[in-house]
């Protein structure tokens, strides 16, 4: 139980991290500033390659499970697959405008502004509804051979950038995460 939930929470921990990066570069950009590319486009390819592949995946797993133990807490807790997909379409029409803005193509920077900051605002909901109730639901209802059983079906994959450190274009976000953290208040 522990060692999936633990996961799960890290990946969040990590996304969250990414979301506040992909914030900063949003307020500078808003503000008249140039968008760091290698910085946004990390994260971005990051969203793509690591919790619409594995990191949903491994919930939709978790919550099927649920679903099979408690019925009325995943009904409380909705249709947590549509909402990966909702996600995931975010996602690809935040690439979308993203590569027009690497293209020069004409708009108003509050074309890409609002699409950002939903995608943002859509990411950060979805972690604390997660946290909030599906992990908690999860770890009351599942049981030890429930959670044997699900890291038995699942492939166990590395986190590319937190991780693996093998994908250079993770390289200037990797960098800008240190950096960003170095700087920060103790305790924080």
């Amino acid at each position: 139980m522990a060692t999936i939930l633990d996961g799960l929470r890290t990946d969040h921990s990590r996304m969250t991290k990414l979301l506040d990066a992909l914030e900063r570069q949003i307020d500078a950009f808003s503000e008249g500033g140039r968008l760091d590319f290698p910085i946004v486009d990390g994260i971005l390819y990051y969203c793509q390659t690591y919790p619409d592949r594995h990191h949903h995946p491994c919930e939709d797993m978790v919550f099927d499970r649920l679903k099979q133990r408690d019925p009325a807490a995943t009904a409380a807790i909705g249709d947590l697959q549509s909402e990966h997909g909702k996600l995931a379409a975010l996602t690809a029409r935040f690439a979308t405008i993203l590569g027009a803005v690497e293209q020069d193509m004409p708009m108003e920077r509050s074309d890409f502004t609002e699409v950002a900051k939903e995608f943002l605002e859509a990411y950060r909901h979805h972690i604390m509804m997660e946290e909030k109730h599906f992990f908690p639901a999860a770890q009351a209802r599942l049981t030890p051979q429930d959670w044997r059983q699900l890291l038995a079906q699942l492939d166990q994959v590395k986190d590319p950038l937190f991780e693996l450190r093998e994908d250079q274009r993770f390289d200037a976000l990797y960098e800008d995460l240190v950096a960003w953290d170095r700087n920060l208040p103790a305790g924080v």
